[in-house]
């Protein structure tokens, strides 16, 4: 009976009674207001926007001694809606999306948010999809952001600086470390036979809508690692998903070049890549490779090849990073027939000018020493070209090089496969932080040091 007198001049009592945190309160109470609120919108629509609105915005909310719980008094008043009012279900999707916590927000609060919705998608399957959407959006922001150059500023920041509103890297890195973690735990806790598929496609989905257009992100792409790994079975789904995206000709050349650097680093770092599917990814890609110099031999140089040059060089990379398990079969010979390396190397379109130099020296220096290919000549005179590359792939940093977040990357590390070098190969980079256990290259290699990239360092996460 009250709720029906409850019309668009109550708007300031119900602005009190918003204003109580009936989270902290006792279940009664939380029963109590659960209640009336359903009766409100259920009887006087004008209040719905503002009941959901309320009740998202607070998902955040801990408790006074910063304990994390779940609201369960605005986690069923959404799930009633979703349920009886689906028109109101886009605003939802919104008001999900915009009242996540900005980056300058606690930890805690970041943590009680992740929590609460995704208990929300447990509640209410119709928000799954948005939800895992919503996470990886954000995260994304958050990685970038902190993987950023510090010369790499926006305009606005040029000429103003203000330490106040500044978060310190350390800060950031930590809160995106917790997050990150919680989710991928998440996500492993909560797969099973049932829901497998739907979280397949909605990370795939977040992949292509936020990941694979975000500039060299660190450490979110490890979320389709970290799945992809722990449900080994379905790695040729993303294998696959990477080749398609690479493959497609109507996608930018930025897109295709990522998707085929995607799939090399995969190939290199999953342990869940064995032999076989590595050497059918190399097979798959030089044959690609084959075909493009066959149908573009008359075409000027100086046209567009991008993919074509991160094809070539995702392949030297994949030779290079696991070149000891292509020479440990008796068949070595035969596949290095199939992917006829001399072929690209030497063809017109010359990938060699194109290629990472950390790259291109480590593959010089091993073709050379299996003498399967001679590279030297083509890179001497490359070096006596005037004009530098404009199509360098080199520029771009492949992914899953390497997870410096502490919590997370120990959900990594067991899945995550280095590549055996000497301390020769790392001398350049004592940065980074890399793995005692090395075989001796020095015979192999011999004395000459060769400048490699970090991608190429068995590094320790």
């Amino acid at each position: 009976m009250v709720v029906a007198l409850f019309d668009k001049d109550c708007e300031d009592v119900f602005n009190e009674i918003a204003s109580i945190e009936w989270e902290q309160e006792d279940g009664k109470f939380r029963a109590t207001t659960k209640q009336f609120l359903v009766s409100l919108i259920s009887s006087q629509p004008f209040y719905t926007n503002k009941v959901i609105d309320r009740a998202i915005r607070n998902l955040s909310l801990v408790q006074k001694n910063e304990q994390i719980i779940i609201h369960e008094t605005n986690l069923e008043l959404l799930n009633f809606v979703s349920e009886n009012m689906p028109t109101y279900m886009k605003f939802i999707q919104q008001k999900i999306s915009s009242n996540f916590p900005h980056k300058s927000k606690p930890l805690l609060d970041h943590q009680a948010y992740m929590t609460n919705i995704l208990k929300l998608g447990e509640l209410s399957p119709s928000y799954f999809n948005e939800i895992i959407m919503v996470i990886i959006e954000k995260l994304i922001k958050i990685d970038v952001d902190i993987s950023r150059s510090p010369f790499a500023v926006d305009k606005d920041e040029l000429f103003t600086f203000d330490d106040n509103q500044k978060l310190s890297e350390d800060e950031m890195t930590e809160k995106l470390d917790v997050v990150l973690s919680q989710f991928l735990q998440y996500m492993r806790d909560s797969t099973s036979e049932e829901n497998i598929a739907q979280w397949c496609k909605v990370l795939l989905l977040g992949f292509d809508a936020h990941i694979l257009k975000a500039h060299a992100p660190p450490n979110v792409p490890f979320i389709l690692f970290y799945f992809f790994n722990i449900h080994s079975s379905l790695k040729t789904v993303l294998l696959d998903y990477f080749w398609s995206v690479f493959a497609d000709k109507n996608q930018p050349a930025i897109i295709r070049q990522s998707g085929i650097m995607y799939l090399a680093s995969f190939t290199n770092r999953s342990m869940s890549v064995g032999k076989a599917d590595f050497k059918k990814i190399m097979l798959t890609t030089a044959t690609w490779c084959h075909t493009y110099i066959s149908n573009n031999d008359q075409i000027s140089v100086k046209c567009n090849h991008t993919a074509f040059y991160a094809a070539c060089q995702s392949l030297f990379y994949m030779f290079c990073y696991r070149h000891k398990e292509i020479f440990a079969s008796s068949e070595s010979k035969m596949f290095l027939d199939k992917i006829d390396l001399h072929l690209i190397v030497h063809c017109k379109l010359n990938p060699l000018k194109h290629c990472n130099p950390h790259i291109l020296r480590m593959f010089n220096k091993l073709t050379s020493m299996y003498e399967i290919v001679a590279c030297s000549a083509v890179i001497e005179r490359n070096s006596r070209m005037l004009l530098p590359s404009t199509q360098l792939i080199g520029n771009e940093e492949y992914p899953f090089k390497h997870c410096l977040l502490k919590s997370t990357s120990k959900l990594i590390r067991p899945y995550f496969k280095d590549m055996e070098c000497s301390n020769e190969f790392q001398s350049e980079f004592r940065q980074y932080k890399v793995s005692e256990n090395f075989e001796d290259w020095d015979n192999v290699i011999g004395e000459t040091s060769i400048a490699m990239s970090p991608d190429f360092q068995a590094m320790s996460l």
